[in-house]
């Protein structure tokens, strides 16, 4: 990977090179989703799944090589140095990094991208009468979702999500509605390469890639404001909870007001395992209650332990984030 692509996930203050590694990736534990809180990366949460350890260790020594950042090996933090501080400013006035993005609200922008792709090419496949053909989308559950979604109401509507998808892009920032549109594939227009797109705007193919992911974000966040009833608003599912299934589960019967003992008494798992749900839910649950009553009860069983002192961590770093 383009090793100064990943200066914005750091700070002149010191921050834990493996955690941010982890956001990146998409790894759900309390510490690792409490350290994206502190460095304000939660919304990047996911963001390069399949990025191997060894490119991002990789990418790491470069911008060390290049005094960018300067490793404290006992602590295993990085800080970025004066330069490396410039060079973060640079990079972010090139207007490359998605700063508007956000996964909990745009969803995984990976899958994202393929509906789009995937519901424009049907579409346009079929107002041309063209039934033979390989889809855009690579992901099963795209595909699946994709033709529900042209049987339910795509077919029906086809000259709505066409309109409602000219009107949504020309609304966006004229280079981000450029890119977007040049990116996009029909049965009439093949869509310019990656290769030519990156010549065009003098992008390397990594900063093409976070360019594009830019124009997404804001294309989601523009969708918003069509009907509900909109059939291109319709092929993006709304957000899911944030919580993991077992997190959401917990965090369901605590709001329905079951008392923590029968929680407890009624799961197949241990009570830590449960307390770290209720964590979870305070990170990432934007109206989490920290002052209710029973939370409070539950504190007041141990107010030394882990749970107690991470949930303390969590309200005040809320409190400065907000």
């Amino acid at each position: 990977m383009q090793a100064d692509l990943l200066l914005p996930l750091f700070s002149r203050k010191p921050r834990r090179y493996q955690a941010i590694y982890y956001i990146l990736t998409g790894k759900r534990t309390v510490s690792n989703l409490l350290a994206g809180l502190t460095y304000d990366l939660l919304p990047y949460f996911h963001f390069y799944p399949k990025l191997p350890q060894a490119d991002y260790q990789a990418a790491l020594q470069q911008l060390m090589s290049q005094q960018y950042l300067k490793v404290q090996s006992e602590t295993k933090t990085i800080r970025l140095t004066a330069l490396g501080q410039l060079a973060q400013v640079q990079l972010l006035q090139r207007q490359i990094w998605p700063q508007s993005y956000d996964y909990w609200r745009d969803g995984d922008w990976q899958l994202q991208w393929e509906r789009l792709l995937l519901s424009v090419q049907v579409i346009s496949n079929y107002q041309h009468q063209q039934r033979h053909y390989s889809p855009l989308a690579t992901q099963p559950l795209v595909q699946a979702e994709i033709r529900q979604w042209f049987y339910r109401s795509g077919r029906r509507q086809q000259h709505q999500f066409v309109k409602d998808l000219i009107a949504t892009v020309i609304g966006l920032p004229k280079d981000l509605a450029d890119l977007l549109a040049n990116s996009l594939r029909s049965n009439a227009y093949a869509g310019t390469s990656d290769f030519q797109l990156g010549l065009d705007l003098n992008l390397t193919a990594d900063e093409l890639s976070l360019k594009r992911i830019a124009a997404l974000s804001q294309f989601m966040h523009a969708i918003t404001f069509l009907p509900q009833q909109s059939p291109l608003r319709q092929v993006f599912p709304a957000a899911p909870s944030p919580l993991s299934r077992g997190a959401e589960h917990t965090y369901t019967l605590w709001q329905a007001g079951q008392p923590w003992s029968t929680i407890v008494q009624n799961s197949y798992q241990k009570e830590g395992t449960l307390l770290e749900h209720l964590l979870e839910a305070a990170i990432l649950v934007p109206d989490f209650n920290f002052e209710s009553l029973p939370l409070q009860q539950l504190i007041a069983v141990n107010p030394e332990s882990y749970f107690a002192q991470r949930l303390s961590e969590i309200q005040a770093q809320r409190r400065k984030n907000d």
